[in-house]
């Protein structure tokens, strides 16, 4: 019951202002580039035509990215909010090997095999145990030689170190330009956070069985962590 309430509270603050979501997040996240282009320059796959996923794909900024890379990719971006998917559709309008579907990647049953499997700002939200569940159902979905790439945010491994990662996101970030409304529910989401440490993110990877696990990217509560799966 739980999860399904959370379930809820998610769809419906992503839903909202779902037009102004990429603008607002450019003010609020301070590396935003950073992590979506560390995120796309990861994504090798020795092909021109990749299968695609993105978790969490919300207005299709970081697809965008990988779009660039692969423009004859198939990409399907997975969300909870059919209002952010609605833009990704915009923005992705006539381009072909596009797919959609609105659904709770916990619970949606993933359809084949990937060959990249990508996240950002999105599995932070999730309890700890349904994290790891999330890391080996996209583990059981890559190809061999396929790799997952989750752009997102990390807990402190102590409460001092908590407290700076605030520190610095208060100092960095832009609400100047934003509106008070914007503010408030920006501030909203946050509460929706649930970010498990660095470590334990990359400890659950590698029992999974990912290989090369790294952490690529880091500036302060914001990582880009990386896995592959090579089948035996």
């Amino acid at each position: 019951m739980e999860r399904k309430n959370h379930h809820h509270l998610l769809k419906e603050k992503f839903s909202q202002g779902a037009e102004e979501y990429d603008r607002q997040r450019k003010h609020v996240i301070p590396c935003l580039e950073d992590l979506y282009q560390v995120t796309s320059d990861l994504a090798n796959f020795d092909t021109a035509k990749p299968r695609v996923l993105d978790l969490g794909a919300g207005t299709g900024l970081l697809t965008s990215y990988l779009h660039k890379r692969y423009p004859e990719g198939d990409f399907i971006l997975l969300d909870l909010s059919e209002e952010m998917l609605n833009i990704a559709r915009t923005r992705f309008e006539n381009l072909p090997y596009f797919h959609y579907v609105v659904a709770d990647y916990l619970e949606h049953e993933l359809e084949g095999e990937f060959d990249i499997v990508v996240s950002s700002l999105s599995i932070h939200h999730l309890e700890n145990h349904d994290k790891r569940f999330l890391y080996d159902k996209v583990y059981q979905h890559l190809n061999s030689g396929g790799v997952f790439i989750n752009a997102d945010q990390v807990m402190g491994p102590s409460p001092a170190n908590e407290k700076e990662y605030y520190r610095n996101w208060l100092e960095k970030i832009e609400m100047g330009s934003l509106s008070e409304s914007e503010k408030n529910t920006i501030l909203d989401r946050m509460k929706l956070d649930k970010p498990a440490s660095l470590a334990d993110n990359l400890k659950w990877l590698k029992e999974i069985g990912f290989v090369d696990v790294d952490v690529y990217y880091k500036y302060y509560n914001f990582v880009v962590l990386y896995g592959k799966r090579i089948r035996s």
